[in-house]
């Protein structure tokens, strides 16, 4: 706390001057990661807590920070490491702590969220807007405890009449059948973490007596099927463990009066085959069912040590780097379209001439119109993506380094990881080959504008997580092509080729 001290100064005045060591902290440790997170000196002088810096939005941030902070040790709360990074992280997002919190019985502390997402999903699981909650994102972001712990609220209610908790038999690396016991006995130390959210919140005791009376039950997934899950809390945990029919299985299990939160990190799949996850298939297929909800988590929202934020972030970089980068993003993108309706943003980047003649002078502007109509089936939110109109040669190239088919295609489809996607908020890109486009377009009797506009909503969708593997996605992939074409004035391009 020696810094220069700087043009512009906020000031914090406590009611009670003898909180000062304790929004402080030891060593004055809380202040320090207030002035390293925003930038600022923060000098603490009788009742008054300082704040002197260059620029006046971080040094109101600081301040609100530090309000934040004062009326913590208020109203009796110790402040940890945890509550200040807290208060930091809901000043840097723009919003306050929730005024609600979570009272358990017993508990001296109510729980709170630390971060703006906790917060959203916190709130979906207590509301009664949503019936179904996904939490999503990397370990240590409260997913799981936060979900017990509201599990208990209601169950001490009487608003469910007992809470069930399962999750996949799979762990990395990991063979059950070579363990001891019966499956039951093989899963129960996976199952240790949810134990240990149930005994901080109801202590030993109150947890023996629950469990013996049925009210709380912790399963592997194998226990669920043929089951009906009638007024209880479910939480399906590790969820990216599951296959698409067993996650199906679950979540058909919900029954009158229950409602259900299904937890899981897709960027940690353990099962053979990724693909075969059920987490990120469910995502895609349900995110236009009413009654549900999706929250995504980031590294940001990491409550462990600050270490496993940046270990997240990093693994999340990686990730993205494999991803190719057809064009460059714009330093900043305008809206095409000057509709009030909402629409994908596209950066389009044309590199074969023969394009030109395809979208007509202005490509921007006739793109922009399809992707518009597109839009209306989704709810774009400020999603963006790149779109390369190029040649047979640069796609063939694409195709060879990331597909591993070194030939041509008409269109090639990269959607962003999920991680990436929810900080960053791109879909991915989409390429096509103006030869193959055009040498196919007069192969089937089709007008080359209307042949590529259906190769680029194709390529859209598969942005968008559709895709056509299985016979029945297949079917709703190509129904939402033909609806999205119509819309153009454009026939059904699978009339003469079912």
């Amino acid at each position: 706390m020696t810094r220069r001290r700087k043009s512009e100064e906020g000031r914090v005045v406590l009611t009670n001057p003898s909180l000062v060591p304790l929004v402080a902290g030891p060593a004055h440790r809380n202040l320090t990661l207030v002035e390293d997170a925003f930038g600022v000196d923060v000098t603490a002088q009788g009742g008054d807590i300082l704040v002197h810096g260059d620029d006046p939005v971080s040094v109101n941030q600081a301040r609100e920070a530090l309000q934040s902070l004062i009326e913590k040790a208020e109203a009796g709360m110790a402040l940890g490491l945890p509550e200040v990074r807290s208060a930091i992280i809901f000043v840097r997002a723009g919003s306050r702590a929730r005024s609600g919190a979570l009272a358990l019985p017993g508990r001296r502390a109510d729980i709170k969220p630390r971060t703006p997402t906790q917060s959203v999903y916190l709130d979906a699981l207590m509301g009664g807007e949503f019936d179904l909650v996904f939490g999503v994102g990397p370990a240590g972001t409260g997913k799981t405890f936060l979900a017990v712990a509201v599990a208990v609220s209601m169950l001490l209610e009487g608003r469910v009449s007992r809470v069930v908790v399962t999750r996949p038999a799979v762990e990395a690396g990991e063979r059950l059948g070579f363990l001891p016991g019966d499956l039951e006995e093989k899963v129960d130390p996976y199952l240790q973490p949810i134990w240990d959210a149930f005994k901080t919140l109801l202590g030993a005791a109150q947890l023996e007596r629950r469990k013996a009376a049925g009210e709380i039950e912790v399963a592997p997934l194998a226990f669920m099927r043929g089951r009906t899950l009638s007024d209880a809390f479910v939480i399906v945990d590790e969820a990216q463990n599951t296959t698409r029919m067993q996650m199906k299985m679950l979540l058909t299990r919900l029954g009158e009066g229950s409602r259900m939160a299904v937890n899981g990190d897709p960027s940690q799949i353990d099962l053979p085959r990724s693909s075969d996850s059920g987490l990120p298939h469910a995502l895609r297929i349900l995110r236009r069912v009413e009654g549900m909800k999706i929250v995504h988590f980031t590294a940001e929202d990491v409550v462990r040590h600050p270490l496993v934020g940046r270990i997240v972030s990093a693994y999340e970089r990686e990730v993205a780097d494999p991803t190719p980068a057809l064009s460059p993003p714009p330093v900043a993108p305008e809206p095409m379209m000057t509709e009030e309706s909402a629409s994908f943003d596209v950066d389009l980047q044309i590199e074969a001439e023969g394009w030109h003649g395809v979208f007509g002078p202005d490509s921007d502007a006739e793109v922009g119109k399809i992707v518009k109509v597109a839009s209306r089936y989704f709810e774009p939110a400020g999603d963006s993506f790149a779109l390369l109109l190029t040649s047979d040669a640069v796609v063939q190239g694409l195709n060879a380094q990331w597909r591993h088919k070194d030939q041509p295609t008409n269109v090639l489809s990269f959607p962003a990881p999920e991680t990436v996607h929810a900080l960053e908020k791109t879909l991915g890109d989409v390429a096509l080959a103006y030869e193959t486009c055009a040498r196919e377009a007069q192969e089937q009797g089709k007008n080359l504008k209307d042949h590529a506009t259906h190769l680029l909503v194709h390529g859209l969708l598969h942005l968008l997580g559709y895709d056509h593997e299985a016979e029945d996605d297949a079917a709703e992939m190509e129904g939402l092509e033909r609806e999205i074409l119509a819309g153009l004035g454009i026939a059904d391009p699978y009339q003469t080729h079912d």
